[in-house]
């Protein structure tokens, strides 16, 4: 995002008291403490306000850019093809084919038919890449859903050191 964009979504945000910079720019670092420390504190209808902007769509595609930096591997014998669908209001959705391997995980584009697809929200979304809610909890609570392999999907939180020990 060029930083005249970025100081719009600032004067945006900053207008309607939603959101300060440094939370904007905590969003759009995509690395796990940062956005978790804006998670934990901003109301969670500010942060779907900030999701629904294009600052949000931004902040959505910086975390799945660092997902391989964050990938722990050996959770597969073969290659695992996961889609995740990401809503957000008013915003279009975020759509991010990821392939996981024995070794690696990396970002492909859309395509071919996945062995998963992960539905759900971006404050869903930034919730469990932060680690501050299990996925489990959200698919209880509808919301979260997935269609495809379900061994993968109870491998997910694994894929990322989100699990508890032992759970790996």
């Amino acid at each position: 995002m060029n930083s005249g964009a970025l100081d719009r979504a600032v004067a945006i945000a900053a207008e309607s008291g939603k959101a300060s910079r440094s939370q904007i720019e905590d969003l759009l670092s995509g690395e796990r403490p940062r956005v978790r420390s804006v998670v934990e504190v901003l109301p969670e209808a500010d942060l779907i306000w900030a999701l629904g902007t294009d600052v949000g769509e931004q902040a959505l595609r910086n975390a799945f850019d660092l997902m391989p930096s964050y990938y722990v591997a050996g959770n597969f014998d073969r290659d695992i093809l996961v889609r995740y669908k990401v809503t957000r209001a008013p915003g279009e959705p975020v759509v991010q084919d990821v392939r996981f391997g024995p070794q690696t995980c990396g970002l492909v584009e859309p395509g071919d038919t996945p062995d998963l697809t992960v539905f759900l929200d971006g404050t869903g979304f930034v919730k469990i890449a932060t680690g501050l809610v299990k996925g489990m909890e959200l698919l209880m609570r509808g919301e979260l859903e997935v269609s495809g392999d379900a061994q993968v999907a109870m491998k997910m939180e694994a894929f990322f050191g989100l699990a508890p020990a032992g759970k790996r």
